[in-house]
């Protein structure tokens, strides 16, 4: 019998990856097509013109030669680093005193929540729910303890952080998945003073930071919040914001201590980041095509979030118009437990796949997560299985 670590057995399944058996044993067995509006994938992929530069780029003498940590600065290509601090001066402010010391570049961020955590003396890492289930497994594998810090409706969803002995980091995801709850600067500045207090490192997970549908809501990045970045780590993705789920790439925001550290740590596992996909994201950063792109894709996204919205709250789900994130989280009818409502009706009976919310956490009970990132025409057709099935 093989020897497997005794921490992988404690990993619970991942919420995800059993949904999508349930919906193909659906396909299979009842020949219809379910409307998968349960996962966080774009459904466009990267803007035509990344792609054509990224095929140029590859195309290049040398443009695959040796490992990029090697050939290229390990924390990013100067392009890449300046760009990024450029945006940030856009959307943060001039005065932002962001330098190049201050960024790297990483691959798609899942990998880097997964590792983050791994920095961190062993301890408790508190964990907000509803949560990103891949928390879970991170603070598992790397041998710490959970702490669940449980959200509410009435609180705007936002966790109340209070630290003990023993605590040594925490997650937290803002614009947030899946609630779409937003903090706010005075927020973020109390929760500063409870983490230098008790020394607490924070992960920011920061996937969704422009994914916003409300002109007046502005997502708060710990560079503006002074001394933040010396306690947190921001990271950031480009797959929701420019497509890239299938290039994968990103980067995190800390002091020049921890960054170092990082790149230390990430030595270890990590050979880099390629040179072509560190090209095409100064493309999607600076490039008008692909900001125009971009821009009409959020556009019709908040085309789809209207009509969704709407179409549920008439059938009697109450969904809220959220201020940002492509995902709706939306209450069940009253009676229903939320995963005997997504998984004994919507799925086998409407044929439409949702999230139910306690896979987020027990915090997520009694509700479930829609995402947007379906066609006008399809968020139309679920919606007339529901009403075909409506029985509250």
């Amino acid at each position: 019998m093989i020897k497997y670590s005794f921490l992988f057995d404690k990993l619970p399944e991942y919420p995800f990856a059993r949904i999508g058996k349930l919906v193909k044993e659906i396909e299979e067995k009842e020949g219809i097509k379910v409307i998968n509006a349960r996962i966080g994938i774009p459904d466009r992929e990267a803007p035509k013109v990344i792609k054509e530069l990224m095929a140029k780029f590859i195309l290049q003498e040398k443009s695959t030669y040796g490992y990029p940590i090697d050939v290229y600065p390990e924390r990013g290509i100067p392009e890449l680093i300046e760009a990024i601090i450029e945006d940030y001066r856009k959307k943060y402010g001039r005065g932002l005193k962001l330098r190049a010391e201050n960024i790297a570049i990483t691959n798609w961020s899942k990998e880097v929540l997964h590792n983050l955590v791994r920095l961190f003396a062993p301890g408790n890492i508190l964990i907000p729910e509803p949560i990103y289930p891949a928390y879970v497994g991170a603070t598992i594998l790397s041998n710490h303890k959970i702490k669940y810090v449980p959200t509410f409706q009435d609180d705007n969803w936002l966790p109340n952080f209070e630290f003990k002995r023993g605590d040594v980091a925490f997650y937290f995801c803002d614009p947030n998945n899946p609630t779409g709850s937003v903090a706010n600067e005075k927020f973020y500045f109390e929760l500063l003073e409870k983490m230098k207090k008790k020394r607490i490192a924070g992960i920011f997970d920061k996937a969704y930071k422009d994914y916003i549908f409300e002109k007046s809501t502005l997502p708060i990045s710990i560079t503006q919040i002074p001394e933040l970045i010396n306690y947190g780590f921001e990271v950031v993705s480009f797959s929701k914001h420019y497509n890239f789920v299938g290039i994968g790439i990103g980067f995190i925001v800390s002091s020049k201590e921890n960054i170092e550290r990082w790149l230390k740590f990430a030595g270890h596992f990590s050979q880099g980041v390629e040179w072509y996909k560190q090209k095409v994201a100064v493309e999607a950063l600076k490039n008008p095509e692909v900001k125009n792109e971009i821009k009409k894709y959020f556009d019709e996204l908040r085309e789809r979030q209207e009509i969704f919205v709407k179409g549920l709250n008439e059938l009697g789900l109450n969904s809220p118009l959220p201020k940002a994130t492509p995902y709706l989280w939306v209450k069940v009818p009253q009676g229903y437990d939320d995963e005997e409502f997504v998984l004994g009706k919507m799925l086998p009976k409407a044929h439409v796949a949702f999230m139910p919310g306690s896979y987020f956490g027990k915090s997520g009970k009694g509700f479930l997560r829609a995402t947007l990132f379906l066609s006008k025409e399809d968020i139309k057709e679920a919606l007339k299985r529901i009403k075909n099935v409506k029985d509250w």
